[in-house]
């Protein structure tokens, strides 16, 4: 049966969760009291104890929540779930935002053991409907997808633009959730591997790459255009819709 294992928060980012016997959902924002709450994509953390016990085999001594999981699931195959999946617990609604993440810094785990699973076999998800949970509550898959869309910018842009390039991008296609993805560099050198992320792993339905200054807009020139339309591309099952300015968006 797909169940709850352990339920874990934290006051504080980059530390290991501590176990509670139950927490609120909160809708679009996360758990209550912990610290990974928030207006985002990543609401809601999940690991499956089959996972953990990986890491136990290899000599390490792990508990639900070290891995700063929020829901540590049993009998429950995350990996074989995809974005834009609803799932259920008790009274709330979650959809799947993303598989797996990246680690820009080596977690205590990782220099003990030379592995991680959370950046693997971990997910995330965002809170749709909101209510109580608690230990051993089943997990239910449900049938609906959702679709998903993801922005690509500078954080300046996010900082000073983010709101209404999410209004824009929620009414034009209807997403379950928006993500924000920021490029490192002004060169857009990360942009290759955000897209190879979105695009290949994550299977992002719509990605806006919003690019004021047109510093990277070369980087699509080897993307299919979608429908002979300019500045609009496929990429497996994404499209990917490059704009310089609010008004390219909203003309899409």
């Amino acid at each position: 049966m797909n169940k709850i294992k352990a339920i874990s928060i934290s006051d504080r980012k980059g530390t290991r969760k501590n176990n509670v016997d139950a927490t609120n959902l909160i809708a679009d924002f996360g758990l209550e009291n912990d610290a990974h709450g928030g207006r985002w994509h990543r609401q809601v953390s999940f690991l499956a104890e089959e996972s953990i016990n990986s890491m136990r085999a290899k000599g390490l001594d792990v508990v639900a929540g070290n891995f700063a999981e929020n829901i540590t699931t049993e009998g429950l195959d995350l990996t074989a779930l995809e974005v834009g999946r609803h799932i259920s617990i008790g009274p709330t609604e979650l959809v799947i935002s993303q598989l797996g993440k990246i680690c820009h810094t080596r977690c205590a785990i990782y220099h003990q053991a030379g592995d991680c699973v959370m950046p693997r076999e971990g997910i995330f998800a965002v809170i749709l409907r909101g209510g109580t949970i608690k230990v051993g509550d089943v997990i239910k898959i449900e049938e609906k997808i959702s679709r998903s869309a993801a922005i690509i910018g500078s954080k300046e842009t996010e900082a000073g633009l983010g709101d209404a390039l999410q209004r824009i991008v929620r009414e034009k296609f209807k997403p379950a959730f928006i993500r924000f993805d920021a490029i490192t560099t002004k060169e857009g050198g990360s942009l290759t591997a955000i897209l190879d992320d979105l695009t290949c792993t994550q299977k992002t339905s719509e990605i806006v790459v919003f690019d004021p200054s047109g510093n990277l807009g070369l980087a699509l020139t080897g993307y299919a255009r979608k429908e002979n339309r300019p500045n609009c591309y496929q990429r497996e099952g994404s499209a990917i819709f490059y704009c310089r300015t609010l008004a390219e968006l909203e003309g899409l």
